[in-house]
């Protein structure tokens, strides 16, 4: 039920994108499609820096399904409401489907392992992740089909179908999944450090989480270069065109697809970080690679590998996330969303103009950058642990000296 539901809400998602960005380039110019995506964006920075209390109160199936009630309203309203509220009332719409997004993205997330039985977080973390990778594919494929037939306003009413169908679904596993309570709860422990832990503590309870995440930031920022510089390589060093273009990028997503199915299968390493920044340094390292292309082929090639290792990663860190305690779950999600969000806004800011002037410096830079990350995070989880590993007193040690 819940695989279903969210597969439709992804499949809207999308269509939600397309329409919003289409009627605002028709209506309001291409400057309007870079506000969208920064007031899209400002929430998720917000609730993750600031809304560690607010995110609390919607880390449950029934507070969620409210959520999404809300934004059946907001969505299917767009279709009569948007020659009326012009770029300002877009723009609040946009604020406040954004908001909705930074609260249910963490808050289920955090929920989603609780579905499952105890030991399968790793399957149903697959799972999850799998329809993020078929909708990237399929998405805008079906949106395109139905905007041959459709005007763009009736997407809006899919995607306020799907949240529909979604409020019904977290309705439905209120009442069937119970949260399990976190390990060595006290009875009178402060509540706001059980039920809205703040970030930084949650960090420094589990540093590895905390280096991995990070890696994961700063992955993301360099993987812009790939987002940016695919297209001017083809055009610049191919000298390709747009149908090219659309067989890289179905090659990416379908990579993407595989390496999902495949990480969702494969055993769990018995040392996570260790298989989790060696999966990032990969990418990196396939990014210099890219600066080494010759043909289409090899284009192909090189963002097919590159897709199926970036569910690896997301899989692998989910399944780790999955271990903590729900309020941590979601706290560290929160966090994690806001920094990609960030690494996504700042390399907008700087990765497009490198590219451009330097395709190939580009990415062997970016490359390079991603695969520095990768070794340092791994020597700072691997001193970490050394230093825990000397302040913890041996156990055997303290039974024989009592």
């Amino acid at each position: 039920m819940l695989w279903l539901s969210e597969t439709l809400s992804a499949l809207g998602d999308r269509f939600f994108t397309l329409a919003l960005m289409w009627t605002a380039w028709a209506r309001f110019g291409a400057p309007a499609m870079g506000i969208v995506v920064i007031v899209e964006s400002v929430p998720h920075l917000l609730v993750g820096a600031f809304g560690r209390r607010l995110l609390a109160r919607f880390v449950a199936f029934r507070a969620l399904a409210a959520v999404e009630a809300v934004q059946v309203l907001v969505v299917g309203a767009m279709p009569w409401l948007q020659d009326s509220i012009g770029l300002l009332g877009v723009v609040l719409v946009i604020a406040a489907v954004g908001t909705a997004d930074a609260i249910t993205g963490p808050s289920l997330g955090a929920l989603v392992p609780e579905a499952a039985p105890v030991g399968q977080a790793k399957e149903i973390t697959g799972l999850m992740a799998l329809t993020g990778n078929a909708t990237w594919v399929l998405g805008p494929g079906a949106a395109a089909c139905l905007l041959a037939v459709l005007p763009a306003e009736r997407l809006f009413l899919l995607d306020a179908l799907t949240f529909a169908v979604s409020a019904c679904a977290f309705v439905w596993l209120a009442r069937r999944v119970v949260v399990r309570p976190a390990p060595g709860r006290v009875p009178d422990e402060d509540a706001s450090a059980v039920g809205a832990p703040r970030a930084r503590d949650v960090l420094r309870r589990h540093p590895r989480l905390g280096a991995a995440i990070g890696l994961n930031i700063v992955g993301e920022f360099f993987a812009a270069v790939a987002t940016v510089g695919i297209p001017i390589w083809l055009t610049t060093r191919l000298h390709a065109g747009a149908s090219a273009y659309g067989v890289v990028i179905t090659a990416m997503g379908v990579g993407a697809v595989a390496g999902n199915l495949l990480a969702g299968h494969l055993p769990t390493p018995k040392r996570f970080t260790r298989a989790y920044c060696l999966v990032w340094a990969a990418r990196g390292a396939l990014l210099v690679v890219f600066a080494f292309t010759q043909g289409l082929g090899q284009v192909v090639a090189v963002t097919a590998v590159a897709g199926a290792l970036s569910p690896a990663a997301a899989i692998l860190l989910g399944t780790e996330v999955a271990t903590l305690p729900v309020p941590e779950r979601a706290r560290l999600m929160a966090a994690d969303i806001a920094g990609l969000h960030t690494a996504g806004m700042g390399s907008m800011l700087v990765i497009p103009a490198l590219v451009a002037a330097a395709p190939v410096l580009g990415f062997v830079a970016g490359g390079a950058a991603t695969v520095l990350a990768g070794a340092l995070a791994w020597g700072a989880i691997a001193l970490t642990g050394r230093r825990q590993a000397v302040a913890e007193p041996d156990e055997d040690r303290l039974l024989v000296r009592t």
